[in-house]
């Protein structure tokens, strides 16, 4: 969307309740976002607990939140531990030592040479991805690899799209490749859809159900019963795609979720 501004992100401290001083607050980062409407609570294994707020909002009522929402912090932190257990190997690491993007049926190694440049180089060799350049920068690895997985997702996805369009008879006016980091994709008004590039790392039958989601949206915005009428009508097994595919997130590796 044009005209997007950042969102702000800043640390949280630990402190003492005011309800309780007893009961410390957990440490937490706070994200200033132009969309939110009232406070919102995340909580992930690698990036911990983040407080969403909207703009203006007093910072000094966020202590108490967090600390009314401590149950919820404590159940989601046990549930995300015992998901873990069924997560693959290698999922957390910094950077990958290898890329498996279930979409394409693509397995890639990831090697890293050093090299006298100002700048990290991504380039796919016969299978392989080199990552070249300051390569003990690991967050420059990290951002030249998402750059690379935009790019795939705009010569591979795009093209996909366009004949899942042509099949379904659901024209849209373009594509968009985004990182959104809560939404697989979009369509607005417009009908220019927004793909995610982490549908790469998704089996083929869920992205492909997420085109056919986002294509029936150019003909009803919304939810109704009209919109999944129109959806099953065009992909009758759609409700078993559309419950897998919000446990989908555990396909797609730390390092690119972040």
């Amino acid at each position: 969307m044009s005209g997007r501004r950042m969102n702000k992100i800043s640390k949280g401290r630990l402190c003492r309740s005011r309800r309780d001083p007893d009961i410390p607050t957990p440490e937490y980062s706070v994200r200033v976002s132009h969309r939110a409407k009232h406070v919102h609570l995340r909580f992930s294994l690698l990036k911990g607990l983040e407080v969403v707020v909207p703009e203006g909002f007093d910072r000094r009522k966020i202590p108490s939140v967090v600390v009314e929402k401590r149950a919820w912090l404590e159940r989601t932190r046990n549930r995300l531990i015992e998901q873990r257990k069924d997560l693959p190997d290698g999922h957390f690491d910094p950077i990958p030592g290898q890329v498996v993007l279930r979409a394409l049926e693509e397995h890639m190694e990831v090697v890293y040479r050093a090299a006298g440049r100002r700048r990290i180089r991504v380039d796919e060799l016969g299978g392989r991805l080199e990552v070249r350049g300051p390569v003990t920068d690991q967050e420059a690895c990290v951002g030249a690899l998402r750059e690379w997985l935009r790019d795939k997702a705009r010569t591979r996805l795009v093209p996909w799209l366009e004949r899942t369009s042509r099949a379904l008879g659901l024209p849209y006016e373009r594509a968009v490749i985004r990182g959104q980091r809560t939404r697989w994709g979009s369509c607005s008004e417009k009908k220019i859809i927004n793909l995610n590039y982490k549908l790469l790392f998704l089996p083929p039958e869920q992205v492909e159900y997420l085109f056919v989601h986002e294509l029936c949206h150019t003909r009803h915005m919304n939810h109704s019963p009209r919109y999944w009428a129109l959806v099953e009508c065009k992909l009758p097994d759609y409700a078993r795609l559309d419950a897998a595919l919000r446990e989908a997130w555990r396909y797609v590796p730390a390092w690119a979720n972040a």
